[in-house]
Order: structure tokens, then C-alpha cells, then sequence
């Protein structure tokens, strides 16, 4: 335990309920993975492919659509014809965002349980099973 300039006794990281955290390596765990060696391994370059297909189109659509509003309510009139009585389009599409985000969001909760899958698939491989306990 270290002890403070007075040789008073420091005490270390605390949880929520008071109690003293271990420091980093007595956990029982003598060693972490490999994590080179688990980049250079087929699982877990299909896991990031796999993600890289997903992601940068999700991200392209979010981001494309979302200032392609805001450029066209800026700078042209296109939305202003109405569709139903005194409804513009332009509402019609923002509130079309608002439907994208959330359909966007869900998609990407079960593509997420489907990445873990693989990384604890790919982690397994290499004899790394054990799951941190998160409060």
C-alpha cells in the first residue's frame, strides 16, 4: 500500500461499496491473450471485414441523407409542394429521419449480438473464454 508524504496509508481505487480495488494483475489471470496474434487471425479479419460492410454504408446512408436535408431545406424549394393538404414534404422527410435513426439503430443491435458472437468465437480459438463481470 503506498503511503502519502505525512507516512499516513494511501488506499487504492474504491467501488461504489466501499470496497478496495485489487491492483491490475491479482485478479488471479497471469496472463492476457495474444492480441497480435489474435489480429493476424482469419476470424478475426472476417470479423472486421464483416463490420467494415456493415458499418460504412449504415454510416454513409445516416450521415448522406441526414445533411442532404439540410442542404436542399437551405437551398432550393424542392420540399416545399405540399402532399396532403397543408403538409409539406419537408416534413414528410424529416420525420423520415426520425423512422431511418431508429430502424438504423435496431439493425445495428442485431448486427452487434452477431459481431460478439464472432469475437468470442475468435477469442475461444485462442483459449480466452473467461467474461469480465461488469457493474
Amino acid at each position: 500500500m503506498a503511503k502519502s508524504i505525512t507516512g499516513e496509508a494511501l488506499q487504492g481505487p474504491v467501488t461504489k461499496e466501499g470496497h478496495e480495488v485489487e491492483p491490475a494483475g491479482s485478479s488471479g489471470r497471469t496472463e492476457l491473450p495474444d492480441f497480435e496474434k489474435i489480429e493476424r487471425s482469419q476470424g478475426f479479419k472476417n470479423l472486421m471485414r464483416k463490420k467494415k460492410l456493415f458499418l460504412i454504408p449504415a454510416t454513409a446512408l445516416f450521415l448522406g441523407l441526414y445533411l442532404a436535408f439540410n442542404i436542399i431545406i437551405s437551398y432550393t424549394n424542392w420540399l416545399d409542394a405540399p402532399v396532403v393538404g397543408d403538409i409539406p414534404w419537408v416534413w414528410v422527410f424529416a420525420f423520415g429521419l426520425f423512422a431511418m435513426t431508429w430502424i438504423l439503430v435496431t439493425v445495428y443491435m442485431k448486427q452487434a449480438a452477431k459481431f460478439d458472437k464472432m469475437a468470442e468465437e475468435t477469442l475461444k480459438e485462442f483459449g480466452y473464454e473467461e467474461k469480465e463481470d461488469i457493474q
